[in-house]
């Protein structure tokens, strides 16, 4: 009987102890809950936002509040409870919260705020209403939107055209550009230009209106702003064209294809053009814009028109609608994206323009292909090539030897195929050959004054 007592005895004094342990560890612990981070980016602007992680592994969370404080205006942007047992606490151990307000909305100014954060546990500190944690940081509002000035006169397009937009910004932003249509086009900054931004933009061809064209530009503090951009649309028909595909030329031309490309049907030399003229050409020409998008040169070397092949017959022109016919029936449509020039055989091939190598290589239906960036995401296209006498990373100029003309490629003969891109956009390039054209729509452009 003894024994047992002492044993009874023994127990409920480790049921004391490990009550009261549990009691002072959890329940009267003194840690308030800790701030593991705090996400912000500065400036804030109209709509902002703030990710915090909190955690008390002890107690738990019984209550977070975020504020904003500016002179003497102070505005509750957040408040969330969690619900605590009197005996077992906040079953809430660890939150990541994000939090988006409109400071503008609330009536703060652009200046200096506070930011401040709130948070409690569920201890029985403090009367049960636990540790308090207050977390305050200085931030900067930015509430105004940048103010955009087109400098650029109307601007004329067809479809398929390309013109040159030019504006100022009041401050710093983290992007600007044009939209057309819902396309982007970046602007870019020259170094003798250093308050303008300056953006190519095109119309694609297969796009015969415009329903919306505008500047828009976001701040470092996210605040956007847009502003209409004046334009001129002019209708355009390109021509259609026919072309009759021979056996003889499926059995000169499909080989170089097959040997390239394995996913190309092989039982059928028809079948084997179809995929090329469709399923290949889109690829190609999806590569090619890719290629061709973002200008990675601070330059713009265009200061003239561009040179075209010398001595050369155009044989085919940009837009061209053509239909494919074998023995008389139709097996396919595409739209010429270039020019087509031919002159004697392996003609020497001059750069159109000053700029840098950006691709030499073998490009499918173009076969060997040269892409030159001029700077402001104007770039040239070479195709259908027999070698290259230039390597990508070399700065070429106008008039300079690239290559020589071959028929590598989807072509029936040698010729040079010869394209145009404006940030991805493959744009008219007669338009780039023509002398009045460039200097009115373009060059005259960097001549703009600056009110």
């Amino acid at each position: 009987m003894k024994k047992l007592f002492s044993l009874l005895l023994v127990l409920l004094v480790l049921g004391l102890v490990a009550g009261l342990s549990f009691l002072f560890f959890f329940k009267l612990e003194g840690q308030p809950p800790v701030l593991e981070k705090v996400v912000l980016k500065e400036p804030l602007g109209k709509k902002a936002q703030a990710t915090l992680v909190l955690f008390d592994k002890r107690s738990g969370l019984r209550e977070v509040k975020i504020y904003l404080k500016q002179g003497k205006q102070e505005k509750l942007l957040f408040e969330r409870t969690y619900p605590v047992d009197i005996v077992w606490g906040s079953k809430t151990k660890a939150q990541e919260l994000k939090v988006s307000f409109e400071p503008l909305k609330l009536g703060f100014r652009s200046g200096k705020a506070r930011l401040i954060i709130a948070a409690r546990d569920a201890s029985w500190r403090n009367g049960l209403k636990g540790n308090t944690l207050i977390w305050e940081k200085e931030v900067l509002l930015d509430l105004e939107s940048p103010r955009i000035v087109v400098l650029s006169p109307i601007h004329y397009l067809v479809p398929g055209g390309s013109n040159l937009v030019v504006y100022k910004i009041s401050e710093p932003v983290r992007r600007q550009g044009v939209v057309i249509n819902g396309r982007s086009f970046t602007g870019y900054q020259l170094k003798e230009h250093p308050h303008k931004f300056f953006c190519l933009v095109a119309l694609p061809i297969d796009q015969q209106e415009i329903s919306q064209m505008y500047v828009e530009a976001e701040d470092l503090a996210g605040n956007v702003s847009r502003l209409p951009v004046a334009y001129y649309v002019r209708k355009k028909r390109y021509r259609h064209d026919v072309i009759n595909i021979s056996d003889a030329f499926l059995k000169r031309k499909m080989p170089e294809f097959l040997e390239r490309y394995p996913d190309i049907p092989r039982d059928d030399l028809l079948k084997a053009f179809i995929y090329v003229n469709t399923v290949l050409r889109q690829k190609n020409n999806r590569e090619i814009a890719q290629i061709a998008h973002h200008s990675k040169i601070t330059e713009f070397y265009v200061d003239k028109p561009f040179l075209r092949l010398p001595k050369a017959a155009t044989r085919a022109l940009f837009g061209d609608h053509r239909t494919y016919y074998y023995h008389g029936r139709k097996i396919g449509t595409a739209v010429h994206l270039g020019l087509d020039w031919a002159s004697i055989a392996r003609a020497p091939v001059p750069a159109a323009a000053t700029g840098k190598v950006i691709f030499a290589d073998y490009l499918g239906i173009y076969g060997n292909t040269i892409i030159i960036d001029h700077g402001l995401g104007l770039f040239t296209l070479y195709a259908h090539l027999a070698g290259f006498s230039v390597a990508p990373g070399d700065l070429v100029k106008r008039g300079q030897l690239i290559a020589y003309t071959d028929t590598t490629g989807l072509a029936g003969g040698d010729h040079l195929h010869f394209a145009v891109l404006v940030q991805g956009v493959f744009v008219e390039p007669i338009e780039w050959l023509d002398p009045h054209w460039v200097k009115t729509r373009i060059l005259d452009k960097f001549k703009t004054p600056t009110p």
